[in-house]
Parts: structure tokens; sequence; C-alpha cells
């Protein structure tokens, strides 16, 4: 896997709808870069559908920035079934071939890059009462998109609150197939979300710390997304978000 660009998640899909000439055909792509310079071209290289199939490229344009990492994407403009990612920034040019297996595609179907990627994290804050005083809490829930590799898994987060003096594992949760982009539902990718449990208020960081786990329970491996070993970090402000 590349330190610099990373496929977020992806889907295809083809459909004939009445009244539009064709139907509607498009490859939905999102796809996370390494912020190391302002100025990032990031591509998608695709292969063209039959009767002559062919290889082009085509950009994706900027839709977020989240800190340490930029999130880039488009909702259509091109149909692949065979694709890689690529970004070049400040002179460096690096790809997410997905192993040298190229990303594929077929219709109806959807991709988590790295077999698990981040989807989206909320910061949350309460209070709760007790002993004649109350005190303020704070935790964080969110999305994970899974490959669906196997049936037995473990899915979550691992995560500090407290600037990397104790670490925590928070599993995850089913929650269906990935609707994201797509006309109606697809396969390959999963759904899973999490809570981390709802502790007193660690005033030593302002932020948590975390990485994303994908557990295979028939063969022991484990694939993370990790934001480009830096671990992702998140600011407990109420609502504070990043995806």
């Amino acid at each position: 896997m590349s330190n610099l660009v990373r496929l977020k998640y992806a889907t295809t899909q083809e459909f004939a709808v009445g009244g539009i000439p064709g139907g509607v055909a498009y490859t939905y792509v999102r796809v996370k870069v390494k912020n190391t310079a302002p100025v990032k071209d990031v591509q998608v290289h695709y292969k063209q559908p039959s009767p002559s199939p062919s290889w082009a490229d085509i950009s994706l344009p900027w839709l977020a920035n989240y800190g340490d990492y930029d999130l880039f994407g488009r909702n259509d403009g091109f149909v692949t079934n065979e694709f890689v990612v690529y970004a070049s920034v400040a002179g460096e040019v690096a790809w997410d071939n997905n192993g040298w297996m190229n990303y594929r595609l077929e219709n109806f179907q959807n991709v988590a890059g790295g077999n698990v990627a981040l989807n989206k994290a909320t910061a949350k804050q309460g209070t709760q009462a007790g002993g004649g005083f109350t005190v303020q809490t704070s935790w964080f829930e969110g999305e994970l998109y899974v490959n669906n590799l196997c049936f037995a898994k473990r899915v979550g987060v691992r995560f500090t609150a407290d600037d990397g003096a104790t670490w925590l594992d928070c599993d995850a949760v089913y929650a269906g197939p990935v609707g994201e982009g797509t006309y109606s539902t697809s396969s390959g990718a999963e759904l899973w979300r999490f809570k981390t449990p709802e502790l007193n208020y660690d005033h030593s960081s302002a932020v948590f710390t975390f990485a994303v786990y994908f557990l295979r329970l028939d063969n022991g491996v484990w694939y993370w997304d990790n934001n480009f070993d830096q671990d992702y970090t998140l600011s407990k402000a109420a609502d504070a978000f990043i995806e």
C-alpha cells in the first residue's frame, strides 16, 4: 500500500432507465491523499469498456481537507470494471494498485481500499451524574467499510484518549451492505458501525488518536487503515468530524 495515496471506496453502477438513451453508467470513487504539499494531482487510471478496451486517465477533484490528509473523488464521468489510482505531490508520484492486482469491479459491486477503510468518525460529549456531582464525558463514533473476504471477522478501532498512555480496542458491529454512491443493493463491501466507551473527559490530550482494523478469524490476517502510518487524529470538540 502506498504511503501517499489510498483508495477509500469505489463502486460501478450500470443500469437501464426508461426515457434515458443508453441508460446510466458510472463509477463512483473516493481517494485519500497524504497532505504533504498544498498542490496535488490525483487521477484514476482505468480500463475503458469493450468492444475496444483501452486505458485512460481521469482527474479526481478535491473534496475536503482533514488536516494531515485530503479527500478526492468524483460521482460520475467515467465507467470501468478495472482501475488503479495515483497521485503526484511535490514531485513524488505514488500508486495504489491493490497490491499489483488492480481494483476490479463488476456491475453493482463496491470495494474498500486496503480491505478496510474509515468512512467517518464524529466526536461526542455528554455528562453523567452520580455521587452528588456531574462529570463531563467524551467518546467518538463512526463507520467503517470492510471487504467481505470471510464470514467470521473482527472489525473496529484501536484508540487512545490520553496521548498514547493507554490504548483500547473497540469492536464495531455489522450494519449491512455499503450504500454510498449506489443505485441498488451492491455486493463486495460491508458497512460496520462503532461507538467507543463513554469515559470521563481526559484533559491530557485534546484529540483522539486511532487506527481501524479488520481481523480475518479464518486465517488470522490483519488489515489496517492507519492514515498513512500516522494514525487518525480527531478533535474531542463536540461534533468534530473526519471522513
